[in-house]
């Protein structure tokens, strides 16, 4: 998203709307959190920035057809009235609302055939149920429904709502109190707001459908639905007017969904014109979308979510709001069973000793198998799990997506292939971490993003092509961004030993993030180091000195770098000088693999296939030679320190590089071209 363009046009967006009286705040409250917190606007663009990756991801792919389930708490905020009557309304009027939920959400409402034939087939069901809990945050039986009283409903967002809010990471909160006429309702959407502040406020009038509903035979509870699409992510189809009128700017900006055509203003009533057209959209200019849940019209012409709000949807599930999945909120927790199977090699069908195994639900359960391959997991829940197998040397298995698994379920056999070591850290493989420094040190977590004056400093998530959500960071311990960061000295991670004495041409693939961030006018003096060790001598792969805070992967053919052995490592050093140049100093490591030339994508080897360098040897000068070059290559010399003794940037496909100056001994030869990288070594001799 193109923040720098969201405080103007929201406020022209405002403008418009208020001519008509909105009748959802949400937008005033997205303005106020900008206008109000200057980080918001860094955090709102690094959520669309992982929004936009989750939608291109293989993990996009592997759950487009899991179902997702919400747990709902509907607080009731009343001023002493009897339960069922006006404020303090029924628990049927919340369970129409539901029901109201699950049928929208799902595309299985009937006025689905009053959709435009010129809109059909955008129409999409979500993939989304909404439960009212059976369980609390203590895990005690609930209904769902908490009734509190509140004579006074002032400032209700700091009054009211952290003193009634149940856990926002594991329940969608919902607040049934009254609104001054003609506000409706409005929601907290991702990125915005404090969290004890998170969650949907409706006036009471608007929940559920008549006649559980008594307060009028229009009502039909979609101001819930329009709401919680705030919630899961979902801007107004007519946001920041006739913005994102082209392929190349409906993702960045209006409502950044490109199959809801945009509008000039909101639109209201019962009847609007069916061919109403505000925008002019290229290369198809389309009619108006205002029959979307996320318009303005009465209840009963707001009939349709698109495919394209699916996407949005259900990347800020597995994203910013992927903690819900894990909810036991609506888990029957007093029935718990045995459940066993077994782990075996892909190639052989042989049990596979010591392989780690996760089901990954609302409550996940891990366990490890015996010299046969064989795991047992006691006390499980009924539950729908993702089922994840792997061990250290082999590759891990997502063997089973939302699979319900009760006690008479029949047993799994995962099968793992080996001679790949892999590592997203899902799973625990015990690498070592050490340090220096006062603080920062190396975590297995789920990256807290912080930024500073704008700029991230740790991930906010981890790489979304891997498994799980977890990577390996420094300083987790959210806040501000100098609270928990590298600080006078150094934190090392250690990788477990992996024997690649029976590999062919093995190559090192990872994810990095490396950001030094100066306070006060400081020049960044910090670095990332990235080194292999084969039990005998210590490389540098690359050393990182400026800020790349965004997830970088790297490739490298280890042969290059250093001779492999039955022991390498890899070691990943993050360092804050103690200089007294105070900078924000943060690192982080995913989806670390070691594997065969032969797995790795031509694309990803075609650029440096066949780079000549000689003499090598060499007395002082070093000529290259590219088969493929095709963009402008920059070129460094190492030395065995990691420093860079020779930098330029060269567009031949064949050049020299004096080197004679500098000391004799071994160095590399680093080529980077595009998202391309190639490292060779040499010697220089007298």
């Amino acid at each position: 998203m193109k923040c720098r363009l969201l405080f103007p046009l929201l406020l022209l967006n405002l403008f418009a709307v208020a001519q008509h009286k909105p009748w959802c705040n949400t937008d005033q409250l997205m303005q106020h959190e900008l206008e109000s917190n200057p980080a918001t606007a860094a955090k709102v663009e690094e959520g669309w920035n992982q929004i936009r990756a989750f939608i291109q991801s293989e993990e996009n792919n592997r759950s487009a057809n899991t179902i997702i389930t919400i747990p709902v708490v509907f607080h009731v905020i009343h001023s002493g009235q009897a339960v069922g009557t006006g404020i303090n309304i029924s628990d049927a009027q919340i369970q129409s609302q539901m029901a109201v939920l699950n049928e929208c959400f799902r595309k299985k409402n009937a006025d689905t055939s009053l959709i435009p034939n010129w809109f059909k087939g955008r129409d999409a069901d979500l993939g989304i149920e909404f439960c009212l809990a059976t369980s609390d945050p203590q895990g005690n039986p609930t209904t769902g429904i908490t009734r509190d009283y509140y004579p006074n409903l002032a400032n209700f967002d700091v009054n009211v709502k952290p003193t009634t809010q149940w856990d926002p990471n594991r329940y969608l909160n919902i607040w049934s109190t009254i609104l001054q006429s003609p506000l409706l309702g409005y929601a907290t959407p991702p990125f915005f707001g404090p969290l004890n502040q998170d969650g949907v406020v409706l006036d009471y009038r608007q929940i559920g459908k008549n006649p559980a509903n008594p307060f009028g035979s229009g009502k039909l509870g979609r101001t819930c639905v329009h709401e919680v699409g705030h919630w899961l992510g979902l801007y107004h189809t007519f946001q920041d007017s006739c913005a994102g009128t082209t392929p190349q700017t409906c993702a960045f900006m209006g409502d950044r969904v490109c199959d809801t055509p945009p509008s000039k203003e909101a639109t209201y009533g019962s009847s609007p014109n069916l061919v109403q057209n505000t925008c002019t959209e290229s290369p198809v200019d389309e009619y108006d979308m205002w029959m979307n849940y996320m318009d303005y019209v009465n209840d009963n012409w707001l009939i349709m979510f698109t495919n394209g709000q699916r996407e949005i949807v259900r990347a800020v599930l597995n994203t910013s709001r992927l903690s819900i999945q894990s909810s036991l909120g609506c888990t029957n927790t007093a029935s718990t069973f045995s459940y066993t199977g077994k782990v075996v090699d892909a190639s052989t069908n042989q049990g596979v000793a010591g392989a780690k195994v996760l089901f990954d639900g609302a409550q996940d359960f891990e366990a490890t198998t015996d010299a046969n391959g064989n795991f047992t997991i006691n006390n499980m829940y009924e539950g729908y799990y993702d089922v994840y197998a792997g061990k250290w040397g082999w590759r891990t298995n997502f063997f089973m997506s939302h699979e319900y698994f009760i006690s008479v379920s029949p047993t799994v056999t995962i099968p793992i292939k080996g001679h790949q070591y892999y590592d997203d850290f899902i799973f625990n493989y015990n690498w070592n971490a050490t340090g220096t420094a006062g603080g920062g040190f190396w975590t297995r977590d789920i990256p807290i993003g912080t930024f500073y004056q704008s700029n991230a400093a740790n991930p906010a998530q981890d790489i979304y092509d891997d498994y799980g959500l977890k990577c390996f960071v420094t300083g987790n311990a959210g806040g501000a961004a100098d609270a928990d960061d590298v600080d006078n000295g150094t934190v090392t991670l250690f990788s477990p030993s992996f024997d690649l004495s029976n590999y062919t041409d093995p190559y090192l693939r990872y994810y990095r993030w490396f950001a030094s961030l100066a306070i006060g006018g400081n020049t960044p003096d910090d670095f990332m180091t990235v080194k292999l060790n084969n039990g005998i001598t210590t490389v540098t792969v690359e050393t990182i000195t400026t800020t790349e805070n965004e997830w970088k992967q790297k490739l490298f053919r280890i042969s290059d770098l250093i001779t492999p052995t039955s022991d390498m490592r890899l070691i990943v050093e993050v360092s804050d000088l103690a200089n007294g140049n105070s900078n924000i100093v943060e690192g982080a490591l995913d989806k670390f693999e070691v594997l065969e030339s032969t797995s790795v994508s031509a694309e990803e080897l075609s650029l440096f296939e066949n780079v000549r360098v000689y003499p090598n040897p060499t007395k002082g000068m070093l000529n290259v030679a590219l088969t493929n070059q095709a963009t402008p290559t920059q070129v460094e010399v190492l030395n065995t320190l990691g420093q860079v003794v020779h930098a330029s940037n060269k567009t031949q496909a064949v050049f020299s590089i004096d080197v004679s100056g500098n000391p004799t001994g071994l160095y590399l030869l680093r080529l980077r071209a595009g998202s391309s990288e190639k490292v060779v070594k040499f010697s220089l001799t007298r």
